[in-house]
């Protein structure tokens, strides 16, 4: 291999290459990067507005819902009237307990079905 150089290529090469100034690209890649992250922070606001006020809009009514669910779970399984035993059953003398005890028994009981071996 020869040392020599062909002077076209040099000059083609010579022609294509320049500086770049670092400070230049600097300043624009961070200038993107403020604009990237401006537009970020307005998007999250945006969506926090939003959820704002579906949530204002949205209030009463699903506060009369949850009002409606809880008075519906409460409603006794058995009437007691006013006696202590009614004080002491309270807890589980109502549909919400139902419920919950049959979800509990459903897992357990798929637990069970799942873990069981037949080996």
């Amino acid at each position: 291999m020869t040392e020599e150089r062909d002077s076209l290529l040099e000059t083609v090469f010579a022609e294509a290459q320049h500086d770049l100034d670092g400070e230049a690209f600097t300043a624009r890649v961070m200038a993107r990067t403020r604009s990237l992250r401006y537009r970020a922070a307005a998007g999250w606001m945006g969506v926090v507005l939003a959820l704002l006020v579906g949530g204002w809009l949205f209030a009463l009514p699903l506060q009369e819902f949850t009002v409606l669910i809880a008075q519906g779970l409460t409603i006794p399984l058995i009437e007691l009237g006013e006696t202590w035993i009614a004080w002491v059953l309270s807890p589980i003398n109502n549909i919400g307990s139902l419920i919950v005890l049959s979800v509990k028994a459903f897992r357990v009981g798929r637990k069970k079905i799942i873990s069981a071996s037949y080996a």
